[in-house]
Formats: C-alpha cells, structure tokens, sequence
C-alpha cells in the first residue's frame, strides 16, 4: 500500500470590485502595462512567490491601463497620474513605485483599467 501525502496551496483574495471599468480594448486607446514594486502583493504570482518560496518583499507586478492615443508618450512621466490614480481607488498599494511601462500594440485580450 502506498501512502501518498498531498499539500494544497489556497489563495483567497477578497478584493472590493474595481472602481473603473475593465476593457480588453477601446478604439482611439492604447493598451499600456505598468511594472510596479509593492511590499503590499496582490498578484496571484506574488503570492505563490511569498507562501511557495518564501520570497520578501519588494515584488514586481504590473497593471494594464487604457489612455487616449493623444495622450499617450513614450515617456514614463505620460502614466504618473494614472498610476496615482489607480493608487488613490487602492487597486495598487499607495506604497509602490511606478518602474517601467511597455506599449501592448496587439493585446486584445488582456483586460485594462480605462482612463479617459
């Protein structure tokens, strides 16, 4: 007879729903994703990182956003106040540090926080 021993791993995130509207895509909008560090995770990946491996803070994670394409540079700077914004509705922690950001010319599925 063999003994076999499983482990289950349970991530439950009661998280409020979003305060803006989520679209995979908008005419006239550009799809950006926001790479942030946290010391307050929320992605599922982070998670898995801190219970599975013990990792410490800080970690990296991102957020897809939808601009009006004349609003949108390719200069960090352009996403400041959307990342505030989604700072100030505690979608992302008031914490984190805005990083890097990267323009998602053929994402439509990927669903993004529009601002208008």
């Amino acid at each position: 007879m063999v003994n076999v021993e499983t482990t289950a791993l349970e991530l439950v995130s009661v998280a409020p729903p979003p305060k803006r509207e989520l679209l995979p895509s908008k005419a006239g909008f550009v799809k950006i994703r926001l790479s942030f560090l946290t010391n307050d995770p929320k992605h599922v990946r982070s998670q898995m990182l801190r219970l599975s491996c013990n990792s410490k803070p800080p970690f990296v994670e991102d957020i897809c956003i939808l601009l009006p394409l004349g609003k949108t540079f390719s200069i960090l700077e352009t996403f400041i106040p959307a990342f505030e914004k989604l700072q100030e509705d505690s979608t992302v922690s008031d914490t984190a540090k805005l990083l890097t950001f990267k323009i998602l010319d053929d994402d439509t599925c990927t669903l993004a926080f529009l601002f208008e």
